[in-house]
């Protein structure tokens, strides 16, 4: 057992540095997409993209049983079951791209913008494809051999954004470049899910009442989900415009690269992880105390620093045209700090099949947030909707850990263990950063200034957070199972690396 368990934990290890390599790169993609697509755009025409593919969210939620996770959570699932959920995806996305389109035309007349009908139009037709993708890639995460996932989802995303989005952008200079681009990416990514992957489904739904009996719980969390990331696109489309959204998607965006990006592609590598150590309640706890404090470590100073440097970082990115952006992403920031640490709950709880206690916490959320936005929305815009998601994620964190107390015994000790030294060093960073600030209160001008501005600022920043941590772990010891000595062992690790492949290509 203890060298089964050795090697869950090593695999969850390698693949979750696969899986952050991986979100690494896409994002480094995707933030030159951004730059770009921001820069030859206006925000009313990410709000138009931003509203419609809101409304399909809406309506996939009718088919959102989340049988992927099913697949991965079950060990015995085979060929029934592979064939089961593809079979499904098939059917859904086929209706799903009918009612779509027949829904854009009520669409546009609901939200004053007859764009809405052709941009409805392609989108449905891009969801009928995808509702044929290779179910055989799910089997890349359930076995846990995160590096052939990374090869499929990089050349997925690298295809469509670079090859296709980018110079669309270029050339067109509207909202179809970002609906080609969409398009472009959901047929890519059909065709490399079998060229990738072995496995050839066949029509069958043999195992879908199987499935279900875990799934039904999971289709209340994807509804649950809907509501939390979604509505609020709805509900400042429909208040305030296509403008107004698309400065307010466009932020979202920015406020999730540090934080949230980083949280979610290691919750795709632990979760299988997790199922295999649900037995063993003890070393699911450790396992997930370790992840946590790895991943608060990281995440922290990022969405923290990025609400700092906000005004300079999107001017930098997006250009003045954008600048009523800026308190959107200050705010969204710090809520994804806090969304990461809730969102560790969750994969936990799942792993253990409570899915039914955490789709009945996860919808305390929007029960909060959606209220709030009826009543700040009209009067505080875009502002209004992000305050109503900070102020829900507050009210509702207790109630997460009190469910994750349930699953691992996990206390108020513990949430103090994995927050106190991230919080002590990021408390160290905005003292430096709001000290450098006040010295240096007037933001530079040009492009270059700013540049410098935010990379003195930021690289300040980093030290003292890096020499706070270090010198807290020095203190107490040094600790050999921390997460500090887990970053340090794996940096040296990567070090050596590269020395080895530097000395190679030299000699």
């Amino acid at each position: 057992m203890v060298a089964e368990s050795k090697s869950v934990s090593s695999q969850m290890a390698t693949g979750a540095a696969w899986m952050v390599l991986l979100k690494l790169i896409d994002r480094c993609i995707g933030l030159i997409s951004t730059v770009v697509l921001a820069r030859l755009l206006v925000p009313a025409d990410f709000g138009l993209i931003a509203l419609a593919t809101s409304l399909i969210a809406m309506l996939e939620v009718l088919g959102a049983f989340g049988l992927d996770t099913a697949l991965i959570q079950q060990p015995a699932a085979g060929r029934p079951q592979f064939d089961t959920v593809w079979t499904f995806n098939v059917l859904f996305g086929l209706g799903m791209g009918l009612v779509v389109a027949g829904l854009a035309a009520p669409t546009a007349w609901l939200y004053g913008d007859r764009r809405l009908v052709s941009v409805m139009v392609v989108l449905g037709l891009a969801r009928a494809i995808q509702g044929f993708e290779n179910i055989g890639v799910i089997a890349f995460r359930k076995e846990m051999a995160f590096d052939k996932e990374f090869k499929y989802l990089l050349a997925k995303r690298f295809a469509t954004t670079v090859l296709v989005t980018i110079p669309l952008a270029f050339a067109l200079r509207s909202y179809w470049a970002l609906l080609a681009g969409s398009l472009a990416g959901i047929c890519i990514g059909v065709g490399l899910s079998y060229a990738l992957h072995p496995f050839r489904p066949r029509p069958s739904l043999a195992a879908l009442g199987q499935l279900m009996k875990f799934s039904k719980w999971l289709f209340v969390t994807s509804l649950v989900e809907f509501l939390y990331s979604r509505m609020a696109d709805l509900i400042v489309g429909r208040w305030v415009g296509t403008a107004a959204l698309g400065s307010f998607a466009l932020a979202r965006e920015v406020a999730r690269v540090p934080a949230r990006e980083l949280a979610a592609s290691v919750h795709r590598a632990v979760l299988p992880g997790y199922v295999k150590l649900a037995d063993d309640r003890a070393l699911l706890r450790r396992q997930y105390l370790k992840v946590t404090s790895i991943l608060l470590l990281l995440a922290m100073p990022g969405g923290i620093g990025l609400s700092l440097l906000a005004e300079p970082i999107v001017l930098i990115l997006l250009g003045a045209k954008w600048k009523e952006t800026v308190p959107l992403v200050q705010v969204l920031s710090i809520n994804s700090v806090l969304a990461v640490l809730l969102s560790t709950v969750h994969y936990v709880n799942l792993a253990v099949g409570m899915s039914r206690a955490t789709s009945l916490v996860l919808a305390a959320h929007p029960c909060i947030s959606i209220p709030l936005m009826l009543w700040w929305v009209p009067s505080y815009a875009a502002q209004g909707a992000v305050a109503a998601m900070l102020a829900a994620s507050v009210v509702t964190a207790p109630l997460n850990f009190q469910l994750l107390g349930k699953a691992i015994e996990f206390g108020r000790r513990d949430l103090l263990d994995i927050l106190w030294r991230p919080g002590t060093g990021s408390l160290a960073m905005i003292t430096a950063v709001l000290g450098i600030k006040t010295y240096w209160a007037l933001l530079p001008s040009s492009l270059p200034g700013q540049i410098a501005y935010v990379t003195f600022v930021s690289g300040v920043g980093a030290l003292v957070y890096t020499a706070t941590i270090l010198l807290l772990w020095w203190w107490w010891r040094g600790d050999s199972d921390s997460p500090e000595a887990w970053l340090l062992e794996r940096a040296a690790k990567l070090a050596g690396v590269v020395r080895k492949r530097s000395g190679t290509r030299f000699r």
